[in-house]
């Protein structure tokens, strides 16, 4: 029987990664597609050497590792940079993801997708997991996390999908929705309760 693909998903700063963390110590299968970007995107790699070609040395640290802040800043300034940064590096990110894939023995896998819903990708799964929070938490958390002003968060938030579009997911895929607003035992225990459900598919 094949492996049964997740894709975990939701709004930047809502907590993936936390239900991510919960559901790897109750023994699930993670992959995260944010750390197989940053593998790809190590000094001297193809992938790096490509985008330092297209936006200059400016983006690289002065010991050869990519300032992803800087290249985030340059993805939001315009679309276009945001659609080459994306042509150079998803395609490479979901070739590593099947790859770490085909490598388990499992019943099912858990993969990190903060863009699932933007760019189309639920073909590649067989369920979803939505982790929402209300906005005024979501700003919060990302201004704290990313040590950024309000601005630069609105932007962040904005470049992504709204809550309801995401929700859209429901009729390509079966989903299940967790809202992240309270503390973070109340995270772990909707996180476990869905741990039981998943074992059991």
């Amino acid at each position: 029987m094949s492996i049964i693909k997740i894709a975990l998903t939701g709004g930047i700063a809502c907590g993936k990664s936390k239900v991510s963390q919960i559901l790897s110590n109750l023994g699930l299968n993670i992959i995260s597609l944010d750390k197989l970007a940053q593998k790809i995107v190590r000094p001297n790699t193809i992938e790096l050497k490509e985008l330092i070609k297209h936006f200059g040395d400016g983006i690289i640290n002065t010991n050869k590792s990519l300032n992803r802040s800087i290249l985030r800043k340059i993805l939001l300034e315009r679309k276009s940079n945001q659609k080459l940064i994306e042509a150079i590096l998803h395609p490479r990110i979901l070739i590593r993801m099947e790859n770490e894939i085909g490598k388990l023995k499992a019943k099912l896998v858990v993969v990190e997708v903060p863009l699932l819903a933007e760019k189309n990708l639920t073909h590649l799964f067989n369920r979803a997991i939505i982790i929402s929070c209300n906005k005024k938490q979501q700003l919060k958390r990302l201004i704290n996390r990313d040590n950024i002003n309000t601005k630069e968060a609105k932007n962040m938030v904005s470049a992504q999908f709204s809550h309801s579009l995401r929700l859209k997911l429901r009729y390509k895929l079966p989903t299940d929705i967790i809202k992240n607003n309270l503390e973070i035992t109340d995270l772990a225990h909707k996180t476990n309760q869905l741990y039981k459900k998943l074992i059991n598919l």
